[in-house]
């Protein structure tokens, strides 16, 4: 097994979880993909946080790399067919810490490119010279940023067992906790050096409203 995509959900998301599950094995089906992609996914009624659901999945998934994807994220057409090529054309007894690729990000109607680079911070930084003098953008340019390789990239299985705590996760009363920005800050402490980068867009990020988290918010264990 090369990849695993893992996915959280819940029930009252099901169709959005619906249209990226039948993307996928619709791809894995086209290109054969069964003995070499999984999915694996975990969907409740907001009854198990979300860093639960995502430690589970990491736990269980077999693959030599590993990723997260929320159920309203979107990946192009080719997407696990250059992974999986990519992934077979490098030195399987010397593989890459991360395989990083672009995003193309939606947010309050606005479109930017993030690019992964393992020397930016975990917040975006501008690419080249793309703003005029008065800091607006220049015309017919969509942004580009670099920013640390997010949870969508590819991580080695040696960082499945980096887990998040139920303290990381966003829940009624903690709308706003970044848990995939909390989880990054603790793989960047087992010192990733190096990665693999495809310039492609190959993850569309959803989020009309940056006020609220896509499927995020869960409940407590103990509830």
């Amino acid at each position: 097994m090369l990849l695993s995509i893992l996915i959280p959900t819940i029930s009252e998301r099901s169709e959005q979880f619906q249209k990226l599950s039948d993307k996928l094995y619709l791809q894995i089906k086209v290109n054969r993909f069964e003995e070499k992609v999984e999915i694996i996914s975990i969907a409740d009624n907001r009854t198990i946080p979300l860093c639960v659901k995502r430690n589970m999945m990491q736990k269980i998934s077999k693959g030599k790399y590993f990723m997260h994807f929320d159920d309203d994220d979107e990946l192009t057409d080719t997407f696990l067919k250059r992974m999986v090529n990519h992934i077979e054309s490098l030195d399987q007894d010397n593989l890459q810490d991360i395989i990083g690729f672009n995003q193309l990000a939606k947010v309050s109607g606005s479109r930017f490119i993030v690019k992964p680079h393992m020397d930016a911070g975990l917040s975006l930084q501008p690419v080249g010279n793309q703003f005029e003098k008065n800091g607006t953008i220049k015309t017919n340019v969509i942004p580009e940023f670099y920013r640390y390789p997010w949870q969508y990239c590819l991580f080695h299985q040696r960082f499945k067992e980096v887990y998040r705590t139920e303290s990381d996760s966003p829940s009624p009363d903690k709308p706003h906790m970044f848990e995939d920005l909390n989880w990054l800050k603790k793989v960047q402490l087992e010192h990733p050096k190096t990665m693999s980068y495809l310039d492609f867009i190959g993850h569309i990020y959803n989020f009309d409203d940056p006020s609220l988290s896509s499927c995020q918010a869960g409940g407590n264990l103990s509830k």
